[in-house]
């Protein structure tokens, strides 16, 4: 069995953009058993998602106060209507009906340690299940 995958997402251009990957980098050196990837375009983001049935999405999601799990119904039903990456969101809906997509969403902005601490606990529930 191969590693399960985190797919972090955003934009390393943009502070609040860059966010995810970098609690990302900040997870994978205590979380090893598991694979960290950064995304860098929506293309890599339907390879990865097509290739790999063991993966969850970490990305930022602007307004959400706390890191929480997102349903993909819930961007189909534009509920979170700030989702920061309208590709990746596109790309999500387009795809999401065949799979099971697991996005933790983390606000834009806060104080890191609370931030990893949270998303660890998300990402070990839904890893080990």
């Amino acid at each position: 069995m191969s590693k399960f995958k985190i797919l972090c997402l955003g934009n390393e251009f943009i502070k609040e953009d860059s966010f995810a990957k970098e609690i990302g980098g900040k997870l994978a050196s205590d979380m090893k058993n598991l694979d960290f990837i950064s995304i860098n375009h929506s293309f890599q983001l339907v390879d990865l998602i097509n290739s790999d049935k063991d993966f969850l999405i970490l990305d930022v999601v602007k307004g959400l106060n706390d890191v929480r799990i997102i349903r993909l119904e819930d961007l189909k039903e534009n509920r979170i209507i700030n989702s920061h990456d309208f590709d990746s969101q596109f790309f999500l809906k387009l795809i999401g009906d065949e799979k099971k997509i697991k996005i933790i969403g983390i606000p834009s902005e806060g104080a890191s340690d609370d931030i990893i601490e949270k998303t660890k606990i998300l990402i070990k529930k839904i890893s080990q299940k």
